[in-house]
């Protein structure tokens, strides 16, 4: 007879276990699909907005003239809209991350429903149009994330570079040094500009430090800073969880 603990652990596997490695896999297959030329990259943000790192990363990326894709938290969209329509006026993608940064392996199907669907009213209401984009927190899908995405028209895409800046040893020099190191043409980069559940304080003022420097070093190896759209734009028909295809994600948190 199975033990308590062995078939919680059977349960949890099958309920997201699988499902994000599906998803992850998939992803990671739809960016291997991506021409090499030109060499672009893109730029992710979650966790915001955050009503004081969200603008000076703003400020920083149009002094460089780079576009990005912010995953925000419907609670704080709620509490900080003027910060949200700032992303979206200065030419950037707005995407669902979901409303309260929930672990998806605790939330079953009405709250996974209920959790994504806030967040698109929410970001619907403030900018006048639905989002596009949705990352689960910490990537993690569950059986019905994949329902809820389809429900709300939103294509799951997670990233393929994490560089850590949640970590106590992280500094804004090793995050541009990992990204040197492991940036190519079609990387999805992960960063923070909000301070989120079990992250260090300070993970969005390392982001700000580290990010004049990365993008520089990206640009000189020859990489093009595009959104996630223009990135994506070469997988129609092949895109994550575009309406009526199959689940697919990307690695970490």
């Amino acid at each position: 007879m199975t033990d308590p603990f062995t078939l919680l652990l059977m349960t949890l596997f099958g309920y997201v276990g699988v499902p994000t490695f599906l998803a992850r896999a998939g992803f990671s297959r739809v960016l291997k699909r991506l021409p090499e030329t030109p060499p672009q990259v893109a730029l992710t943000f979650d966790d915001g907005p955050d009503p004081v790192w969200t603008p000076r990363i703003l400020e920083i990326l149009e002094r460089h003239g780079v576009p990005a894709t912010f995953f925000v938290l419907g609670s704080q969209a709620e509490r900080h809209p003027d910060v949200v329509r700032q992303v979206a006026a200065a030419g950037h993608e707005v995407g669902v991350h979901g409303y309260r940064h929930r672990v998806p392996a605790l939330l079953g199907l009405r709250a996974t429903l209920q959790d994504v669907g806030a967040t698109v009213r929410v970001l619907t209401e403030i900018l006048g149009r639905p989002p596009r984009y949705f990352r689960p927190p910490w990537g993690i899908f569950n059986l019905w994330t994949g329902l809820a995405a389809r429900r709300y028209n939103l294509f799951p895409v997670v990233w393929s570079l994490y560089v850590s800046e949640w970590s106590r040893s992280t500094t804004a020099h090793s995050i541009y040094v990992d990204a040197m190191r492991h940036a190519q043409p079609g990387t999805v980069i992960l960063l923070h500009d909000c301070a989120g559940p079990g992250s260090r304080p300070d993970a969005p003022a390392i982001v700000a430090r580290a990010l004049p420097r990365l993008i520089t070093g990206l640009r000189r190896r020859g990489l093009q800073l595009v959104s996630l759209s223009r990135l994506l734009v070469h997988t129609k028909g092949g895109l994550p969880h575009a309406p009526g295809d199959s689940s697919v994600g990307s690695p970490r948190p």
